[in-house]
C-alpha cells in the first residue's frame, strides 16, 4: 500500500482540468453556473472531467462548482 499517495478530490480535479483547457476556461467564464457550465460542454460530447463522472458530484460539491464557475 501507498502511504504517500495524495488524494484529490473530485471538485478540485474537475477545476484544475478546467483551467489548464483553454477551450474549457473560455467556456466557463461565459456560463453563470455548473449547471449552465455542463449543458454548454455536453454538446461537445464531455460528460466527465478530471476523470470524474459527473453522475457521481454531490450537492457539496456542485455548491462549490457553482462557486468556482461564477468567480471565472
Amino acid at each position: 500500500m501507498n502511504t504517500t499517495a495524495t488524494f484529490t478530490e473530485p471538485v478540485n480535479r474537475i477545476k484544475q482540468r478546467i483551467l489548464i483547457d483553454g477551450n474549457l476556461e473560455n467556456m466557463a467564464c461565459c456560463c453563470d453556473d455548473w449547471s449552465e457550465f455542463v449543458i454548454e460542454i455536453s454538446e461537445w460530447g464531455i460528460d466527465r472531467l478530471g476523470g470524474v463522472d459527473f453522475d457521481t458530484l454531490t450537492t457539496s460539491d456542485i455548491d462549490k462548482l457553482d462557486e468556482f464557475i461564477f468567480n471565472q
